[in-house]
């Protein structure tokens, strides 16, 4: 009897030991291990796609869920831990659910959406919506992307790794045309994060030097460099050209080129003007050609080292490994819009057929136990023949 009931216990563990939960997924473990904290440390970005089989419109405290989810598995950026993008459902913006979903994201920090007619109030989030196309095979397209480069002045990408359990291939051509061209590979939290300019501290017209301080970090964005074009005139209209830049105490601020793709604090002279990134809290002086005469120095908003930014959203990402595998020596930055897995179903059929057959088992062999018992005679006759 006792077996019987071992075997009865072996069967159905994995039923009594479930988790009860609010939200049912399984984890997946490459956030934790190999590719998450690799492409954390390149600069990707992880963001949230909702909980498995839960729409967000329907169940807003979903939001917080996925954002737990993201927590306690890896940190937002190399910038900062506090995930600022969330993945919305396609019909979000015409859904009479929209002011709740908007209420959720905004308690749980969420700065940016991928849909730019989303939101209750205008200018409640950042939008960065998907303008050309994606980067699977046969569907990714260099025309898309120059078309949203000249018109928009960013390149917003999708990227889909699975679809029904198939594996799907990039487009290599594609990408490879990517990886060359001088974009900002950058994510949506990193833009956003970054979009504060510098100050003029200090304008010396003698030496024709500028001193310019960054300003903290914004509460609630991460602590990136903030970009800046800076323009140095002179008394006839002329930009003067830039001779070194360097910190308080003499260090000399890196100078970027036209390659430098991922944002860093540094400086390039380009066209008159001067792209300059620094990191918050930062006091650096310019000094400019001492042969102009400096007359008014402007300071305005910029991209990181000047360049279009393209953002790429991996959407629905459930396996990381799987998304990423095909990226790994590529300098594109990835947004990843993380999905938990969804529970893999029991079919009950197949347990309760184990377990018929493990009873039968169990009975059949103690009945042919106790049936092949044998007499003293036979080893009596064993013994006698030695």
């Amino acid at each position: 009897m006792c077996a019987i009931i071992g075997v009865i216990l072996i069967l159905t563990a994995p039923c009594v030991s479930a988790v009860e939960s609010d939200y049912q997924y399984d984890d997946d473990g490459w956030l934790i291990r190999l590719a998450g904290p690799e492409r954390l440390s390149l600069g990707d970005e992880f963001a949230c796609h909702g909980m498995p089989d839960v729409n967000p419109l329907d169940d807003p405290n979903s939001v917080a869920a996925c954002i737990s989810y993201l927590n306690e598995r890896i940190h937002a950026s190399k910038w900062g831990e506090n995930p600022l993008t969330f993945g919305l459902p396609d019909y979000s913006p015409s859904n009479i659910n929209s002011e709740n979903l908007s209420d959720a994201l905004i308690s749980a920090g969420i700065h940016v959406v991928d849909n730019s007619d989303f939101g209750p109030n205008d200018g409640t989030f950042n939008s960065f919506e998907v303008n050309a196309g994606s980067l699977e095979k046969s569907v990714a397209s260099v025309d898309a992307i120059r078309s949203a480069s000249n018109d928009e002045g960013i390149v917003v990408l999708s990227w889909i790794a699975e679809m029904e359990d198939l594996n799907v291939r990039k487009d290599s051509d594609v990408v490879s045309w990517i990886e060359g061209e001088s974009f900002w590979f950058t994510t949506p939290g990193e833009i956003i994060s970054s979009k504060s300019h510098a100050m003029i501290s200090h304008i010396n017209s003698s030496d024709s030097s500028v001193i310019v301080e960054q300003p903290n970090a914004i509460q609630g964005l991460w602590n990136t460099p903030g970009n800046s074009l800076i323009t140095a005139i002179d008394s006839e209209g002329a930009g003067l050209s830039v001779l070194s830049v360097s910190y308080s105490n003499g260090t000399a601020l890196e100078q970027l080129d036209s390659m430098d793709r991922h944002l860093s604090e540094g400086w390039r002279f380009e066209n008159g003007s001067m792209h300059l990134s620094l990191m918050p809290g930062s006091l650096v002086t310019i000094q400019f050609n001492s042969n102009q005469s400096l007359e008014s120095v402007q300071v305005s908003n910029n991209t990181f080292n000047g360049l279009i930014p393209l953002i790429v959203y991996g959407e629905h990402v459930t396996d990381l490994f799987e998304w990423s595998s095909g990226f790994k020596d590529s300098p594109i930055r990835f947004t990843w819009l993380i999905e938990p897995r969804s529970v893999t179903q029991m079919n009950w059929i197949l347990p309760i057929i184990a377990g018929l057959v493990g009873i039968i088992t169990v009975f059949y062999m103690r009945r042919l136990i106790q049936s092949d018992d044998p007499s003293p005679e036979l080893f009596r006759t064993l013994f006698e023949s030695e």
